[in-house]
């Protein structure tokens, strides 16, 4: 695969990343957060490609056509706990944060991993795609895993943007953004 085709590749499979990252930055966009959103997504989508080069033909079919679901379940639930946690931040919001129920940071646990994953599963298919070809996996893997930690910094600061002008009402439609791009997974 020659270097423009990889570029891409790399800047299409960091879309996703760059769109969950946005939605996300609309409420989280500390420094530490940008840093672990686009140190994951960025590890994530360096890593994927090499474990579906390494699964090869054995799994490609199977893992394309279940992809696609287990991806968008997973953005869905993270833009639905978003969602319930900025309807639920209400004026009484104050007590509730004294009381420590405050909303959950998606950057952190869990919800980072799911991101991550739901977001690198194309990915995976591409390095099956390049074990089929008998494409070198290395350089490959590393440019689309710097476009994507590079792409995903780009949305938080996107999304931090769009929080700072629109205020609640953008988280809001952040985690709306987030289940939409779960459906627009399904459908795609």
């Amino acid at each position: 695969m020659r270097d423009p085709a990889i570029l891409a590749l790399a800047v299409g499979l960091g879309m996703d990343a760059m769109s969950v990252c946005m939605a996300v930055g609309v409420r989280w966009h500390g420094p530490r957060q940008k840093l672990r959103l686009a140190w994951h997504m960025g590890l994530f989508q360096f890593l994927m490609p090499i474990l579906g080069w390494l699964a090869g033909r054995q799994l490609a079919g199977l893992l394309q056509s279940v992809g696609t679901y287990v991806a968008a379940a997973l953005v869905f639930a993270v833009g639905a706990k978003m969602l319930y946690e900025a309807i639920r931040s209400r004026p009484g919001a104050v007590a509730e944060k004294e009381l420590h129920l405050e909303p959950k940071d998606p950057t952190r646990g869990w919800s980072l991993v799911a991101l991550s994953v739901a977001t690198s599963i194309d990915a995976l298919v591409a390095g099956f795609s390049l074990a089929l070809k008998g494409g070198q996996i290395w350089r490959a893997s590393i440019v689309i895993g710097l476009v994507a930690a590079l792409m995903a910094l780009a949305g938080v600061i996107l999304g931090q943007k769009i929080g700072k002008a629109l205020g609640r009402p953008a988280e809001l439609v952040g985690a709306v953004v987030l289940m939409a791009l779960a459906a627009w997974f399904l459908w795609s």
